[in-house]
């Protein structure tokens, strides 16, 4: 598809919890992992996604953003494990269950769907096989993915963590193209 972009709508947690990812990549980094000081989005969960061409479609993306936002309260959880997923060398951080971010995820997938747009990600934004994660590496040699979880288990802490908006994302992009509070009652 020309001129088509995959477009992410993940969540966004608030200020805290984002330094408080950010401090857990310097954990990373110290272990030896080359990383850029910031990643280019927003630490986040990816909740699904659709290829789209820019302009109307992508716009689209971002009102479906807008109105799955306004069903959802913000989410308080707590990120407690490092998990990894071997066979693409990531590094991550995640909840144990959460009944409402997984609420979340299914109402994002669904009215992705309903809009007309298959998962760009395929089965991995499927509600029973998604895996609620917030990266902190990718591309970590099978060799010392494990090595590099252990470091940052040793000292991490429980991150008490908000996810209080949704963002859109463009794969290989920077930054939000759009930004919606949980809870809001729309523009």
């Amino acid at each position: 598809m020309p001129g088509a972009v995959t477009a992410v709508i993940c969540t966004a947690f608030d200020e805290a919890t984002d330094q408080a990812v950010y401090a857990v990549r310097d954990v990373v980094r110290s272990a030896g992992i080359a990383l850029p000081p910031r990643p280019p989005h927003r630490p986040h969960f990816s909740l699904s996604a659709a290829r789209v061409q820019r302009g109307p479609e992508l716009e689209s993306v971002v009102d479906v953003a807008r109105t799955v936002a306004t069903r959802h309260p913000p989410i308080r959880m707590r990120l407690s494990e490092v998990g990894r997923f071997g066979r693409a060398g990531v590094l991550w951080l995640g909840p144990r269950r959460v009944p409402e971010l997984s609420a979340l995820q299914r109402d994002v997938a669904g009215s992705l769907e309903a809009a007309g747009w298959s998962p760009a990600f395929g089965p991995r934004s499927d509600p029973g096989q998604w895996v609620a994660h917030c990266t902190l590496a990718t591309r970590i040699a099978k060799p010392l993915l494990r090595q590099v979880q252990d470091a940052v288990q040793s000292s991490y802490h429980p991150i008490d963590a908000l996810v209080d908006g949704l963002a859109v994302i463009l794969v290989g992009g920077r930054g939000d193209i759009a930004h919606v509070q949980l809870g809001s009652q729309g523009p």
